[in-house]
């Protein structure tokens, strides 16, 4: 596979950071996103910085995903800077909890928007060039909610499940011209999303909804990637990593 230019949406903390280093690793120039925490910025910057090889960039982009044109003008940056974009991972998000009586219209247009409008917005902006390319990987980050529903609430589980069926058409359409389009829907990720803040006690709390010793990790979700980067002949699936909390 040629090593080129990759996108990591919500690319400074968490599952982004982890995919992040990995590409990085590979020798990717690579743009992550974010959108409004400098302090994590900066430091994702300087550490993805110290993995970089000769000839690479990383570039950290600050935006609203959830706007087209920002993410319009984001992209005209990286082709500009970097070159065409070969590698997506649409991993930014929010998870804002509340209840079937507590949600608002506002609060369910906020959440589909940044959740899965953004991935549609990336995805239309990138695949023109794969396609010059004959090449391209599409990774989208699910959530276990899309599966069973979660404990977030209705909006969270409707926008991570929205991205499960972007996926699969994308897969169907984009398939012919060398491009593959995945999923993956993590869970119980201990160092990423609102578990990352949560002490050890309520924690614990989490390793009886699976059946394996101990909670997720972002390197996890990374690993999963990886397989799936270097997969031609797999798409338009979705890999749970979720230590068993989810089976078919």
């Amino acid at each position: 596979m040629n090593k080129s230019v990759a996108v990591v949406t919500g690319g400074t903390r968490g599952i982004g950071l982890g995919i992040a280093e990995r590409l990085a690793q590979r020798g990717f120039s690579l743009t992550i996103t974010y959108i409004s925490d400098e302090k994590s910025a900066e430091k994702a910057h300087q550490h993805l910085d110290r993995l970089k090889g000769q000839g690479q960039r990383i570039l950290t982009l600050r935006g609203d995903v959830g706007d087209a044109k920002v993410v319009a003008e984001h992209h005209r940056m990286i082709r500009d800077a970097l070159g065409p974009v070969s590698v997506l991972v649409n991993n930014a998000g929010i998870m804002p909890a509340k209840s079937f009586e507590e949600i608002s219209v506002k609060d369910w247009d906020e959440t589909i928007r940044v959740n899965l409008n953004s991935a549609f917005y990336w995805c239309r902006e990138v695949v023109p060039a794969m396609k010059e390319m004959k090449f391209g990987r599409i990774v989208n980050i699910s959530s276990l909610a899309a599966r069973g529903g979660g404990v977030v609430g209705p909006h969270y589980a409707a926008s991570k499940a929205g991205m499960l069926g972007l996926t699969r058409y994308a897969a169907r359409e984009l398939g012919p011209y060398g491009i593959t389009v995945n999923c993956i829907a993590p869970a119980f990720i201990a160092d990423a999303g609102i578990f990352a803040e949560w002490p050890e006690e309520k924690k614990a709390a989490l390793k009886e909804k699976i059946f394996v010793p101990r909670l997720g990790s972002a390197n996890d979700v990374a690993r999963a990637f990886e397989y799936l980067l270097d997969s031609p002949f797999v798409t338009g699936v979705t890999l749970d990593v979720n230590g068993g909390a989810f089976m078919i």
